[in-house]
C-alpha cells in the first residue's frame, strides 16, 4: 500500500463550495468520475481517477485513471470505495457526497454502512453536511461546531442504550427506532459531545444551520 493512511474519495456532488472538513494533506486522492472537478477546486492532484466518465465527459488521459463499464452494479463512488479497500485503506473519507439527488445521497449513506461492514471507518463530507455511522458498542466524540445541528438516526431497525452528552438535549440509555426521528436537530453545547450506542447501527449527522 502507498505510504498514506487515509484515502480521500472525491465524489461528483453538485455543490460548488469547499467541503466543511479539509482533505488531509497526506491522503491518497481518489476521484470518482466528475469528482475530478472537486480536486481542481481544492488544488489537489489525484493519485487515481476512476469511473465510466459519463459525468466527466472525457477520459482524463493526462492522469492515472481506471475506466470501468457504464453498465455496472456499483455507483462510481462505491466502486472507488472498493478500490480503496483493496489498496488496504481503512480510513476512507468521501467528499462531495451531498447536495444533489436524494437517491445519490441515500446511496452514499448506504456506502457508509458498507464500509463499517468491511471493518473500515467512513466519513461523508459536503459543504453543509457531514455524516458518520456508529456501530453497537462504539463511542464517538465530536468537537463543538458553532451554528451546526447534531442529529442521530437509527439506521438499523432499532438502536438501544443510546447515550448523548455535551448536547442541549442529552440522552441516557435511550432507544431510537427507524420510524421515529427522536434524535433530530440537537446541538453541541460543551466543548465536546460524546455519543455511544449499545446495539444497532446509528447514523450521526451534522448540518449547518
Amino acid at each position: 500500500m502507498e505510504n498514506k493512511r487515509i484515502c480521500a474519495i472525491l465524489a461528483g456532488g453538485p455543490e460548488d463550495g469547499i467541503p466543511c472538513e479539509p482533505v488531509p494533506d497526506e491522503a491518497f486522492i481518489l476521484c470518482a468520475d466528475s469528482g475530478l472537478h472537486l480536486a481542481e477546486r481544492l488544488n489537489r492532484k489525484p493519485d487515481l481517477v476512476l469511473g465510466d466518465f459519463d459525468s466527466l465527459g472525457a477520459v482524463p488521459e493526462h492522469l492515472p485513471h481506471m475506466t470501468v463499464p457504464v453498465e455496472k452494479d456499483d455507483t462510481d463512488t462505491l466502486l472507488a470505495v472498493r478500490v480503496a479497500l483493496e489498496k488496504g485503506y481503512r480510513d476512507i473519507r468521501i467528499y462531495g457526497a451531498f447536495g444533489g439527488r436524494l437517491d445519490h445521497t441515500l446511496a452514499n449513506l448506504a456506502t457508509l454502512e458498507f464500509l463499517r461492514q468491511q471493518g473500515a471507518n467512513g466519513f461523508l463530507a459536503g459543504v453543509r453536511d457531514c455524516a458518520r455511522m456508529l456501530l453497537g458498542g462504539e463511542t464517538l466524540r465530536l468537537p463543538a461546531r458553532p451554528d451546526w445541528s447534531l442529529s442521530l438516526f437509527a439506521w438499523s431497525e432499532c438502536c438501544t442504550d443510546v447515550c448523548e452528552t455535551g448536547v442541549y438535549y442529552p440522552m441516557a440509555h435511550g432507544t431510537l427506532t427507524r420510524s421515529f426521528p427522536l434524535g433530530v436537530s440537537n446541538h453541541i453545547t460543551a466543548d465536546t459531545a460524546e455519543i455511544s450506542c449499545g446495539t444497532g447501527t446509528l447514523l450521526v449527522m451534522q448540518s449547518a444551520l
